[in-house]
């Protein structure tokens, strides 16, 4: 007797926001699934976003940003921008396979935040006064040490990641200070996290031209983050004690 032996599915998701080509749209499809037939069955779901930014001030308007959840590693994100489609496609989907295999095989992701720092996607220049909270969002930090809240950072491909500190429980920040990928550590109620109001941290965050600024509520004694959006718009993070439970704070995309 034979029998015939059926490969699963893959689990591919790709999404595409702004204009693109239709023959652009198939080739991320077909590169995303090879992508994910290589990492093995073990890697999934795969997801595809592509951004086609339509704001002039922008050199590389093509955004991809690449996601898996590995087995044993847990998820794994990249996001990078160039001039066209089909290189952002190529780039985002290579460099994924390649921070996981080394994730796989040595935990780290080696110098790829100082090799990605030439991709990093632009933020577009919007004038001050067009300027609005595009997004509020509201997450339970995840229990973390700060070596683990530093591993999450990198391999989620984030310039900042909030997560309540394991040891003491008070919300903390892990941020990246260079492209060479230098991180800081800091917690809510400590100098680093001044309390402010959003009015003033909005202004700091304009006067630095930093991508985020934290800070502490003087209200709850709750660690606060303002960032700056691609679109150039802002994003305001809060922790909260219940709601939706993740692995910490979005993408400055999200």
């Amino acid at each position: 007797m034979t029998r015939l032996r059926h490969r699963p599915a893959l689990d591919v998701r790709v999404e595409i926001r702004g204009e693109l080509p239709r023959e652009d749209a198939e080739y991320a499809r077909v590169r995303a699934l090879a992508t994910a037939a290589a990492l093995g069955p073990d890697a999934h779901p795969l997801r595809l976003r592509l951004t086609r930014v339509r704001n002039r001030s922008v050199a590389r308007p093509a955004l991809a940003q690449a996601d898996v959840e590995l087995a044993g590693v847990g998820p794994v994100r990249v996001q990078l921008a160039t001039g066209t489609a089909r290189e952002s496609v190529d780039l985002v989907l290579g460099t994924l396979a390649g921070r996981a295999v080394r994730l796989r095989e040595q935990g780290d992701i080696g110098f790829a935040a100082s090799y990605e720092s030439a991709y990093r996607p632009q933020f577009a220049d919007r004038p001050l006064a067009q300027r609005r909270i595009a997004r509020h969002k509201a997450v339970v930090p995840a229990r973390r040490t700060p070596e683990q809240a530093e591993f999450e950072l990198f391999a989620l491909d984030r310039r900042f990641h909030l997560f309540a500190d394991a040891a003491t429980g008070r919300d903390s920040l892990v941020h990246r200070c260079s492209p060479g990928g230098t991180v800081e550590r800091c917690a809510a109620g400590t100098g680093a996290m001044p309390p402010l109001d959003l009015a003033e941290a909005a202004r700091r965050l304009w006067l630095t031209g930093r991508p985020f600024v934290g800070w502490t509520d003087p209200g709850d004694h709750r660690a606060r983050v303002l960032y700056r959006r691609f679109d150039g718009h802002y994003g305001l993070i809060a922790p909260v004690s219940d709601g939706r439970i993740g692995a910490g704070t979005p993408s400055a995309q999200d």
